[in-house]
């Protein structure tokens, strides 16, 4: 079983001597690569992190790569290595993963990494993960010939956001069967939620990855609510985006800002149908109640849950 771990001490030599074995293999150690390997930990304290994959039966580090910080929200992906006896198990893209999953909840912006066609398993490999070649710029290395990079945002709802949004919403609801009758889905508010919001103490924030939008999630007043709370409302992703931490970026969101704005607590309705998405209100610190409170009109959702902002 193969187990992504984050920077430790003892994994340092590990990490130097991955990746010389393959930089040596095609090409040569640069005077780039020799300042990290001097100073490893020093992407650490200057905001980056490294990742490994360690073989739990062997004990062996079988890969790891590297989140630099460049300054501002720009990170690179570097110093990536798989060692040969664990290739071809899908190491590699477990470790992309959880780099990106990390670069989207520290905020970053950008995430870009500079390469060599010659690998071109490595490339393809970054380019399912969705980077996007760029022309090269501020290139330290003599062997790379390549740049790709991805894009991350998170940023209020715009009125040209507003059918990719609804069209996120219904396709959820058509993909997990749930009731397409007096719900989010029939609501032609779905289709407004740049009116819906406006002049109320409420938002709507959509994420936006390589420029496409993959989810959005708001809060708002809805009437009937108990004084101080206020609803969760359209919290939907793309198919492709869940399992990827971007739900959680974007809760923590309407968690935080609602509470700025002086909301006690949070409200969400939803359906067992979306069971994946209520046990992730529930580790957000959502519980369960009897019964609805306010009147949103969707009058088919069956699970109702509340979340006391004072614990925040």
């Amino acid at each position: 079983m193969i187990e992504i771990t984050t920077f430790r001490p003892e994994l340092k030599n590990d990490f130097i001597a991955l990746n010389k074995q393959w930089i040596e293999k095609y090409f040569r150690i640069e005077e780039s690569d020799l300042k990290t390997f001097a100073n490893v930990e020093k992407i650490i304290t200057e905001g980056g992190q490294i990742f490994f994959a360690i073989d739990k039966e062997s004990n062996l580090t079988a890969g790891c790569c590297a989140l630099v910080n460049h300054g501002g929200d720009g990170f690179e992906l570097a110093k990536m290595a798989v060692a040969p006896e664990f290739q071809g198990r899908g190491i590699g893209s477990r470790l992309v993963g959880e780099l990106l999953r990390h670069a989207r909840r520290i905020g970053a912006g950008r995430v870009f990494l500079i390469g060599n066609t010659k690998l071109e398993e490595s490339i393809k490999l970054y380019k399912k993960h969705g980077f996007r070649e760029i022309p090269i710029v501020g290139n330290t290395y003599e062997r790379c010939d390549i740049m790709l990079e991805k894009t991350f945002c998170v940023r209020k709802i715009e009125p040209q956001d507003q059918i990719a949004v609804a069209q996120i919403v219904r396709n959820a609801f058509l993909e997990f069967s749930a009731p397409l009758k007096n719900t989010v889905y029939d609501d032609p508010r779905t289709f407004t939620i740049c009116d819906t919001i406006i002049n109320s103490l409420s938002d709507y924030y959509v994420y936006i990855e390589d420029n496409v939008l993959l989810g959005g999630c708001g809060f708002y007043p809805t009437e009937g609510l108990p004084k101080g709370y206020a609803e969760v409302i359209k919290f939907y992703l793309r198919q492709e985006a869940r399992g990827k931490g971007i739900g959680g970026i974007l809760l923590n969101k309407v968690i935080n800002n609602s509470k700025s704005m002086g909301y006690s607590h949070l409200y969400i309705e939803s359906f067992p149908e979306f069971s994946s998405a209520v046990a992730m209100y529930q580790k957000y610190g959502f519980h369960a109640i009897p019964h609805r409170l306010g009147n949103s009109g969707h009058t088919a959702t069956s699970i109702f849950m509340v979340k006391d902002l004072a614990q925040v």
